[in-house]
């Protein structure tokens, strides 16, 4: 009973998800396997990356107002995090490449492979790194690019 429940829960936002990639897909004279790399790995890997530099580009912004020391270490820090990015979106793009049909079975066997590992739907696995963690990321990013632009204010 309560599997069913969990199992309904993640099935809506799913849904409508695939929804959504249905119509995107439309609009662009797409199919859904290639409306999926696009969005979803393509799209959301390189929004990703981008907000991995917010940490840098708030360091530079406050480079002025910190000391040397915090400037440097800030700096330093600020590059290697960018760089776990940049190294990502690569491994991602040499992983998921074109054909879009080849990149898409490949990332649904991904996520069957995971789904298994953690013992959860394919569906929820899928909500859990497109949506949430993919979001978790992004807020994490601006949330640490607004402490170092509050840090360097303040000192």
């Amino acid at each position: 009973m309560q599997h069913t429940t969990i199992h309904k829960i993640v099935l809506l936002p799913f849904i409508l998800c695939v929804r959504f990639l249905q119509l995107l897909g439309k609009c662009f004279g797409l199919s859904y396997e290639r409306i999926s790399v696009i969005f979803n790995l393509y799209l959301q890997g390189g929004v990703l990356l981008l907000s991995g530099a917010l940490p840098l580009m708030a360091t530079v912004w406050t480079m002025t107002n910190l000391t040397i020391e915090w400037g440097i270490t800030l700096l330093i820090t600020s590059i290697v995090y960018l760089s776990i990015y940049i190294v990502g979106f690569i491994t991602l793009l040499k992983h998921y490449h074109p054909p879009m049909d080849d990149a898409f079975n490949l990332c649904v066997n991904d996520l069957l492979w995971i789904a298994g590992k953690w013992h959860v739907s394919y569906h929820a696995v899928n909500l859990v790194i497109f949506v949430l963690w993919w979001l978790a990321l992004i807020g994490m990013n601006i949330l640490a690019a607004c402490s170092i632009l509050k840090i360097g204010l303040t000192i």
